[in-house]
Order: C-alpha cells, then structure tokens, then sequence
C-alpha cells in the first residue's frame, strides 16, 4: 500500500512541477498528423514535425489547434518554492574571559589658583 502511494505522489509531482504533462497531449498530436495526412498524403512525420515545431509559426487556419499540440506552449500551473534551510548557528567559547579595557576620560589634574582655606578667612587689619 505504501508503495502504491509512493508511486501516486511521485507522479502527481512530477506531472504538476515539471512540463511532462504535456505528454498527456499527445493523441492530440496524432490526431493533428492523420488530420493533416488526409489532406497531403505526401507529408511524413519529419515534415509534420517540422513544419509545427521547428519552422515559425503561420498563423492559418488551424493556429488554434497547432499551439494544443504538446510543449508548443509552457503551462505556468504550478508554483513549486525551494526549501531553503537558515544557516547553522556557531557558538564562539573562550577559553579566557575577554580582556576589558576602561577609558576614563575624565583627568583629575586641575587645581585652581585659589584654595578654599585662602577665600573663606576674615580679612586681615
């Protein structure tokens, strides 16, 4: 049962992220080439081929069901986002404790002119 499951989901993926569905097209390309067969009984599947796949594009009467066939267009139905797993995360151990600096900028080497035992005495006669 797993692997019948496996199997499903393998496929839906791969028909749905990926432009192999457009083998799911393909009768219509040989229903195209009988049609065409019909009307020139000279024409071969390498002409088929090339005239819908690699010569540019007429826009005939049949345009329609020439851009049905398969990989003509790109099918943008399904919007697959990678998993992008966050960066490992290092931790950083010191073996000693990291030297720490202090700056004062405060110098303590002002003195002033006049000390305070100078101002606060009774004038002298």
């Amino acid at each position: 049962m797993r692997r019948c499951a496996a199997i499903l989901i393998f496929f839906v993926y791969i028909f749905g992220a990926t432009e192999l569905d457009q083998l799911l097209k393909f009768p219509l390309l040989i229903r195209h080439y009988v049609i065409h067969k019909r009307q020139n009984a000279g024409i071969t599947v390498a002409m088929f081929i090339r005239i819908h796949y690699l010569d540019p594009q007429l826009f005939d009467g049949d345009y329609t069901e020439d851009m049905q066939l398969p990989f003509k267009q790109a099918d943008d139905h399904c919007l697959t986002l990678p998993t992008v797993l966050p960066a490992r995360l290092h931790a950083i151990y010191y073996d000693k404790a990291p030297l720490l600096c202090e700056y004062n900028l405060y110098i303590p080497s002002y003195t002033p002119l006049l000390k305070e035992q100078d101002i606060f005495r009774p004038p002298r006669v």
